[in-house]
């Protein structure tokens, strides 16, 4: 009977993962299993901002499904591995099922379609190749400056979140924070590494190949990097924000363990009004730059204005 539940338990949250996370990203080409319906991919042309005359139908929703097919893929395999790790290593009614699902199939999803464009080796026999651009393209091509911004800080706000929470929970009695700093570290720790190897998956898509025919085909490989860059972005400020959270829950958690906050009101009243402030002002500081270029449009088609100032030709 608690296997059974256990199971149903797993199969909930995998499929709140596939409704959230891989869905939605692929439902263009559903999955990557077939070209877009030329409704549809009219329609992605407008939110993207490129025209897309007859002849380019087919290489745009190549690509397109290329890489929507490496993040089925990949949220695919995130989903089996996290379902894995947590029969292995975790209790069974620990709770513990539905972030570890939801944030390895997020992640799974995101490298999938980045390594999709990483992976892929254009053609050689193209008639008439774009020639390579004058300079080399960076981050600052791709992702807007509050988008970078958020991407970089994210170091030094899961190390000052870290800082603050030991320094909080220190303030308690040890009986009080039992297993929180080992559990917080460690979520933090993985946030880092995932940090890295998020940046690592970055550089790589910059430095993926692209051939061309013509500008207008390589002004949409630019927007499917800018896309898969953003995607990697903004999963790995999200895992850091949910790093921040973990350190906020643990301050709770050991305030509230035996009614503690009911024998000392004082202190538990100003470490919660520190803990707010402190991790509230860290959320503000990761999430402020890609909030503001998501509020106020300033990321779509910014990789246009950047490369193809003075537009493309169709």
């Amino acid at each position: 009977m608690i296997q059974k539940e256990v199971s149903m338990n797993i199969a909930i949250w995998i499929v709140i993962a596939l409704v959230c996370f891989v869905l939605p990203a692929t439902s263009l080409t559903d999955g990557g299993k077939r070209n877009p319906e030329r409704s549809k991919l009219n329609q992605h042309a407008v939110q993207v901002g490129l025209p897309l005359p007859e002849h380019l139908m087919l290489p745009v929703a190549e690509r397109i499904r290329r890489r929507q097919r490496g993040m089925a893929s990949g949220g695919t395999i995130g989903i089996v591995v996290a379902t894995l790790i947590y029969i292995i290593f975790f209790d069974n009614d620990d709770g513990a099922v539905g972030f570890l699902v939801l944030f390895v199939a997020a992640m799974g999803t995101a490298l999938g379609g980045a390594w999709a464009i990483i992976s892929h080796r254009p053609t050689e026999h193209i008639h008439r190749p774009v020639v390579a651009r004058v300079r080399s393209v960076q981050f600052s091509d791709y992702l807007t400056r509050g988008e970078r911004f958020g991407l970089w800080v994210v170091p030094a706000t899961l190390v000052a979140g870290a800082a603050a929470g030991i320094v909080i929970l220190l303030q308690l009695p040890e009986d009080q924070r039992s297993g929180a700093f080992v559990t917080a570290s460690t979520v933090t720790v993985l946030a880092l590494l995932a940090w890295a190897m998020s940046m690592y998956a970055l550089r790589k898509v910059l430095d993926a190949p692209a051939r061309s025919e013509t500008d207008l085909e390589l002004a949409w490989d630019d927007a499917e990097r800018a896309d898969s860059l953003r995607q990697v972005a903004n999963l790995i400020i999200v895992v850091a924000a949910a790093a921040l959270l973990f350190w906020l829950l643990f301050i709770g958690v050991a305030l509230t363990t035996d009614g503690f906050y009911r024998d000392h009101e004082q202190a538990t009243m100003v470490l919660s009004i520190v803990s707010l402030l402190v991790f509230g002002a860290l959320f503000g500081v990761l999430s402020a730059g890609p909030l503001k270029a998501w509020l106020s449009g300033a990321r779509r088609g910014y990789e246009q204005r950047q490369l193809w100032p003075h537009g493309v030709d169709s």
